[in-house]
């Protein structure tokens, strides 16, 4: 069977929901040409030349861009068997012969077949290491700035899931608490194949490296250990940052050189509705951990809830101030917006159910109406400087500048520009995965 693997967006990384798959599909003698076309035009030859074409979809902005893809193909070719693959398989708009969600190898592969696969697959898999030939180079993919450098980045998973079913989170609609951990060696083997390819850092794109500790830190040494050149980074809770208090010396040794934690807000009755397992008090806690050990932490923020008001976000703004954050924060952030897919935890919460107002199935959430209206206003405000930013490729201080002067406006609050900003690595991808595609990034898509 000849099948075309398409990624429309991977958070400015390499695809590893291309490389993988097309591993486990080689490997049963089938033929795999693959298409990421966040970075490469749609090309109707490969659509053409293909028997099935399969679609990666492992977050919000991707899917929505996926959904365009698999209409336009639609439109050219009626009689192709489509499949999504990924976390939001289940919930495109548009009309596919399969949806293969949680652990979706074995489904794509029996789908390849002309099997009909399981839609939901949560049992163990048997992984083969990515094979990334075919797919564009690393160096048109976001690189690390640090300290005045930019350097190649590669991105590997060592599990997938999560234990925690955080109620704003699509990963608990699919995994229900479970993890599935990926073999150590064949995450080290995909590192070794990545920095032979130039990556000189290594980001961990799982839910959240520490749901298996032991597993993850045995990875992280073992890596080390074979290139300790390598800089790594990994997103971990709040929580578990607190409750691995003695790790922090020993990974930053290993060159965990920083977090990506969701933070998500400063009010506490928020935190208690999306059961983050962390209070305002244990953020603090967290940051002085980690930049205790040498390790940088950057926060992922959900200002916008349906009872959020403009002091709400100007109390974020405020708390980025005090803990020098500014240089750690990607501007999206603060334009995020709840989105709740079909199936969401929270849909049948007492405290979010009063502002629902129906699903809107393109949009692949559902609708609700903000409490105070001057927060709408802002939020819309906030969102176009976001956006616009990303497009142009302005400067991060500049953006929250911006924002900052908008929300002053909004609550009648002094907050002066920021003065200084601690430098922070960061990737020059910015954007997030449960953010709006941008205008360039549709474009993109519809110019192909």
């Amino acid at each position: 069977m000849r099948l075309l693997l398409v990624s429309t967006y991977e958070l400015g990384r390499q695809p590893v929901h291309l490389a993988s798959p097309a591993a486990a599909l080689r490997a049963a003698g089938h033929e795999v040409r693959t298409l990421d076309v966040a970075l490469e035009a749609f090309d109707y030859s490969d659509v053409a030349w293909a028997d099935r074409v399969a679609i990666s979809v492992p977050m919000h902005t991707a899917t929505r861009l996926a959904d365009q893809v698999v209409s336009e193909i639609h439109r050219m070719y009626p009689d192709l068997p489509v499949a999504l693959y990924g976390l939001y398989a289940g919930v495109g708009a548009v009309t596919v012969d399969a949806r293969l969600e949680g652990e979706y190898e074995p489904g794509l592969l029996a789908w390849a077949d002309g099997q009909r696969g399981d839609s939901r697959h949560l049992g163990r898999s048997e992984f083969v290491v990515p094979d990334r030939s075919g797919l564009v180079e690393l160096e048109e993919y976001a690189r690390l700035e640090h300290h005045g450098t930019s350097v190649l980045v590669g991105a590997v998973e060592a599990s997938h899931g999560c234990r925690h079913r955080c109620r704003h989170c699509p990963i608990p609609v699919v995994y229900d608490g479970r993890i599935r951990v990926v073999t150590g060696d064949q995450v080290l083997a995909d590192i070794a194949q990545l920095v032979e390819s130039g990556a000189r850092h290594i980001t961990f794109g799982d839910a959240d490296f520490l749901n298996a500790p032991a597993h993850s830190v045995d990875i992280l040494d073992r890596a080390h250990r074979a290139h300790p050149e390598i800089t790594f980074d990994a997103t971990i809770k709040v929580e578990h940052i607190i409750r691995h208090a003695d790790l922090w010396p020993s990974l930053a040794a290993m060159n965990l050189l920083f977090v990506v934690s969701a933070f998500e807000s400063v009010d506490e009755f928020t935190l208690g509705v999306l059961d983050k397992g962390h209070s305002l008090d244990d953020m603090v806690r967290a940051l002085d951990l980690t930049m205790a050990a040498g390790v940088y932490i950057r926060p992922t923020w959900l200002p916008f809830m349906p009872w959020t008001t403009p002091e709400d976000v100007a109390d974020i703004f405020e708390f980025i101030d005090d803990h020098d954050l500014a240089g750690a924060t990607d501007p999206v952030q603060m334009s995020i917006k709840l989105l709740m897919p079909r199936g969401s935890l929270l849909e049948e919460r007492p405290e979010v159910a009063p502002y629902l107002r129906g699903y809107d199935r393109e949009a692949l959430t559902w609708r609700w109406e903000f409490a105070h209206p001057e927060t709408e206003v802002l939020h819309k405000e906030l969102d176009a400087i976001a956006a616009s930013a990303s497009d142009c490729g302005q400067e991060t201080v500049a953006t929250l500048d911006q924002m900052r002067a908008a929300v002053a406006r909004t609550t009648g609050r002094t907050m002066p520009p920021i003065a200084t900003a601690s430098a922070t690595p960061r990737l020059t991808e910015s954007w997030f995965c449960c953010a709006e595609p941008t205008g360039a990034q549709a474009l993109t898509i519809a110019r192909s």
